[in-house]
């Protein structure tokens, strides 16, 4: 199990060098390495919001998206991550994710955008 303070304390990293991995684990076993981008609470629940980690700039010419997983709190403060097909909370939740970057992105002094030459709309 992981401990979620683990994560939700660095849930920014301060510079490049530094990351929130975590490796998730598909169905067949294979684990895949993530990033930890935010944590976003909806509802009465928190949803961890991950990008790959493995992706180059190559693959940022396509379409990578995040993934979100609903962070299940046990009572050892370990948790477990889960997907959700609830198309109106992972709107809201990737919503809220982005109204979160883009307040961080103004806050940072980066104008309406971060410079990265994506649309974040």
């Amino acid at each position: 199990m992981i401990d979620f303070n683990d994560f939700k304390d660095n849930a920014a990293p301060e510079n490049e060098e530094e990351n929130n991995h975590i490796y998730l684990t598909d169905e067949e076993g294979r684990e895949y390495p993530f990033d930890l981008l935010d944590i976003i609470p909806y509802e009465g629940d928190d949803y961890a919001i991950f990008y790959p980690a493995d992706e180059t700039e190559e693959d940022d010419d396509e379409d990578t998206e995040v993934v979100i997983l609903k962070v299940i709190h046990h009572e050892d403060d370990s948790v477990e991550f889960e997907g959700t097909d609830d198309e109106k909370t992972l709107d809201a939740v990737f919503n809220q994710f982005m109204e979160n970057m883009r307040a961080a992105f103004e806050e940072d002094g980066h104008g309406d955008g971060c410079g990265c030459g994506h649309c974040h709309e």
